[in-house]
């Protein structure tokens, strides 16, 4: 089986997308995905996160695109990975960083996140794969 495991530092919108789309693309083709959550883009995975945001160069699109995701019947960044995780993708919180902000395995959305792990476990899990840094 191919291995396909990212970390995701950025929480920005337009950085979880493709935390979706190719989570569950990697999972249905059979891939054994490993998703590394870490820096900002912890919030996101919070049972109550903030607002979605963009970076400032991108908010003149956010309209055109929440109405051709809407048009295309797209599901949201969220419901991607679960339908991941429901194929057997894992997602990780990196245990440092939840430390860092004060967060534990309960602040984090349970249909989103396995565990809280540290970095090595995350690396062992991973390796002989692919590795992408979003």
């Amino acid at each position: 089986m191919s291995k396909f495991s990212m970390i995701v530092f950025s929480g920005t919108e337009d950085k979880m997308i493709p935390v979706g789309v190719l989570s569950q693309a990697a999972a249905a083709m059979g891939y054994e995905v490993r998703v590394f959550v870490t820096g900002w883009a912890l919030l996101r995975f919070l049972r109550n996160p903030p607002p979605p945001t963009w970076p400032k160069e991108f908010e003149h699109y956010v309209p055109r695109l929440a109405k051709g995701m809407e048009a295309a019947k797209a599901p949201t960044w969220a419901d991607m990975l679960r339908q991941a995780r429901s194929m057997g993708a894992k997602v990780y919180a990196c245990s440092m960083m939840s430390q860092a902000m004060g967060l534990s395995k309960e602040d984090y959305d349970p249909s989103l996140v396995d565990d809280v792990v540290g970095a090595a476990t995350f690396l062992q899990e991973s390796e002989g794969g692919q590795v992408i840094f979003i």
